[in-house]
């Protein structure tokens, strides 16, 4: 009986090590984490902010993130169109005026006013997301011709 109590902990410790080598979602795809960061580089680059409100145990974030986010196609038009920030929205620091009701949430707001102009409330595919974020991306080139 020791032995499999042994052999279980020492899973549960490499098991560990593995998952501490994975490079955070954030940092994988180029995510800001900062919101004051983010915003400087948005009035920079005048790319509106795109900011994803998750929480920590919400199960349809993680399948946004994996099934959706991580797609190529949408990787690359988010980092093309707009400056992605990745927010835990019961941890991190962001303005007030951009509390989300739900997670996952995703506020897309012009950097030089700092007002929303759109939003996406829940999980959404590949396809539909990237729909919706074309769509916001010519709501702000129509704001800013």
């Amino acid at each position: 009986m020791r032995f499999f109590v042994n052999l279980g902990v020492a899973l549960l410790f490499l098991a560990s090590l593995c998952h501490a080598n994975e490079e955070s979602f954030e940092k994988q795809y180029h995510y800001f984490t900062s919101y004051k960061e983010a915003h400087a580089k948005a009035v920079e680059t005048h790319k509106p902010l795109m900011i994803l409100f998750v929480t920590t145990s919400c199960p349809w974030c993680q399948k946004l993130e994996s099934q959706t986010l991580k797609k190529e196609s949408v990787n690359a038009y988010v980092q093309a169109h707009f400056i992605p920030v990745f927010l835990n929205k019961d941890i991190d620091s962001f303005p007030k005026s951009l509390l989300p009701v739900v997670s996952p949430t995703i506020f897309f707001v012009e950097p030089k006013e700092e007002k929303q102009f759109y939003d996406i409330l829940g999980y959404k595919s590949a396809v539909e997301f990237l729909e919706l974020i074309q769509e916001a991306n010519e709501t702000f080139m129509k704001m800013h011709p």
